[in-house]
């Protein structure tokens, strides 16, 4: 999926990234906030999302999940990976603070 202001829809795909069109919550039912998510799962009438980036596009590590029903996804848009904006450098730090982590 290639990262444009375009409508999400029904085709989704593990590691399509996608935000929430609009500044709030999907709908009033789900607290989703502001920010890009990747997909990392697509059951038949669900899509599971993890929270890769904050409002900005900026990197954020929150684990936190949200499961979006597909009838909802015409609230979402495509995204860019987040990833793919990061230096050199913050990409090797990134990896060397998480083999930090595992090894405590």
């Amino acid at each position: 999926m290639a990262a444009s202001a375009d409508a999400v829809g029904d085709g989704v795909a593990v590691s399509d990234h996608v935000r929430p069109s609009g500044d709030g919550p999907v709908d009033a039912d789900r607290s989703l906030p502001p920010g890009v998510y990747r997909v990392v799962g697509t059951p038949e009438n669900a899509v599971t999302l993890l929270r890769v980036a904050d409002a900005d596009g900026r990197r954020v590590h929150t684990g936190e999940v949200h499961r979006v029903p597909r009838t909802d996804l015409d609230e979402f848009e495509v995204a860019a990976n987040p990833d793919e904006n990061r230096s050199l450098a913050s990409s090797v730090v990134g990896q060397l603070d998480g083999l930090a982590c595992k090894s405590e």
